[in-house]
């Protein structure tokens, strides 16, 4: 795609500081990793047990999940903004033309 844009020595820096924040923003895992399971979660709680740090509530999790993933649209929409400082009206046509190439249809990203 980069030779297809026309992508300049000069822009090379922004288009790739683009590609790798799209990329790490579309990097979903199918299915999140089981954390670990620690020895307190295992046992049962006790009124006294002075555990130091409470579990996290499922929300909680789902929460952490969300905001890494606004993190990384920021670095992306930053990025973007860079990007289109440095391209041609040309080679925005020709991105945009590209990009809409790859969309996989309605529904996907639902």
């Amino acid at each position: 795609m980069e030779t297809l844009i026309g992508i300049h020595v000069a822009q090379l820096d922004a288009w790739r500081d683009y590609t790798a924040a799209l990329t790490d923003l579309l990097d979903v895992p199918e299915q999140m990793p089981p954390k670990p399971v620690s020895e307190t979660e295992t046992k049962p709680s006790t009124p006294d047990a002075g555990s130091s740090k409470p579990s996290e509530l499922f929300g909680e999790e789902i929460a952490d999940h969300m905001l890494d993933r606004a993190a990384k649209a920021r670095v992306l929409k930053d990025k973007a903004a860079a990007l289109r400082s440095v391209l041609t009206a040309y080679q925005l046509k020709k991105l945009e033309d590209a990009e809409r190439s790859l969309d996989p249809g309605p529904g996907r990203f639902h």
